[in-house]
């Protein structure tokens, strides 16, 4: 996991004075971060720009940190890979969810209380498949409903395969591909269309932000939708994940861009990104743990914990699963 500091080992520099460092320490920090993820800027002015932006960054890392403090919380905001974005740039790129095609099909289904003793339960590595990356394509809403297809056919049919977001992101019309979508859109796309195929044989090419022309077979489709339903509520979902699997959520992910661990009290709630809540520790300082598809180095190893019971980053605004067989 990549965490608060680079290079704090060898600069002393905490999360809590990032800012405040030494010119000499900043660019230290910057060639860290540039090394980490790989970045060569074209131009010498491309690279004096991003390291502004980095340097801008750490001062909003500082704040988060401090309010984060300030909430309670114990999450940490640091340098991740997007360090040398700007937040419209972050925003524009990855917090796509598109509200407007929130659509009401799904049915709304209610929980019986869990009566299990576990206050936690984490479906990682049982019902879910390892932690994947949108790269440069607003698609989370792809990957948060192919990751629940592919959770839900696991546990209903002991099918453990890697689904296809591409196909979601080529093929799912009133869905904008990597300009954003809404997951039961998705869901209700391979219901009509009758399937969707393996990561496999419809890989993901939409990285660098390019969807392409739908390419589907339904000769290939492997796993197909026959309902999807939404909860009501925060204890509803509780109820769900602990008793039964994970849930596709939409969130608000403004703040997540400087991640890089603990449990988030502090979000705001514009939904503008969806994911897939996997465990849920519903005890008196517990948390969400949500995977997202932003690569494994990012947040706890691809994860991120959100504080439960405060419906933290509306993590309760749309929470949804789906019913599927074999094609």
């Amino acid at each position: 996991m990549f965490k608060t500091v680079l290079a704090a080992s060898i600069l002393g520099a905490t999360s809590a004075t990032l800012s405040n460092s030494s010119p000499e320490a900043l660019k230290e920090m910057f060639e860290s971060f540039k090394q980490k993820f790989g970045r060569n800027y074209a131009t010498m002015d491309e690279e004096l720009t991003r390291f502004a932006t980095f340097t801008e960054n750490l001062k909003l890392v500082d704040e988060r940190n401090a309010v984060e403090r300030a909430a309670g919380g114990s999450a940490e905001h640091g340098i991740t890979q997007f360090s040398d974005m700007s937040q419209q740039e972050f925003a524009d790129m990855f917090l796509t969810l598109d509200v407007t095609k929130k659509m009401g099909n799904a049915t709304l289904t209610e929980v019986k209380p869990y009566e299990g003793v576990e206050t936690l339960v984490d479906w990682t590595g049982k019902y879910t498949t390892a932690v994947k990356n949108q790269g440069y394509c607003g698609s989370c809403w792809a990957f948060a409903a192919s990751e629940q297809i592919e959770a839900d056919a696991h546990r209903m049919l002991g099918y453990t395969g890697v689904l296809s977001p591409e196909q979601l992101v080529d093929c799912d019309t009133r869905s904008s591909g990597c300009n954003g979508g809404w997951p039961e859109y998705a869901y209700d796309y391979v219901k009509r269309t009758g399937g969707i195929e393996t990561e496999a044989s419809y890989p993901y090419t939409a990285y660098y932000g390019r969807s392409g022309t739908c390419q589907a077979a339904s000769s290939k489709y492997v796993i197909k939708v026959t309902s999807y339903y939404t909860l009501g509520s925060e204890s509803q979902m509780a109820s769900y994940v602990k008793s039964t699997g994970t849930l596709s959520v939409c969130i608000d992910a403004s703040t997540w861009n400087s991640y890089t661990g603990g449990i988030m009290s502090s979000c705001g709630t514009q939904v503008n990104h969806a994911v897939q809540a996997v465990g849920v520790d519903d005890s008196i300082s517990g948390y969400w743990k949500v995977r997202n598809s932003w690569g494994s180095t990012w947040g706890e190893s691809g994860y991120i914990r959100l504080k439960y019971g405060a419906n933290t980053c509306r993590i309760a605004y749309d929470p949804s699963y789906t019913s599927v067989a074999r094609v």
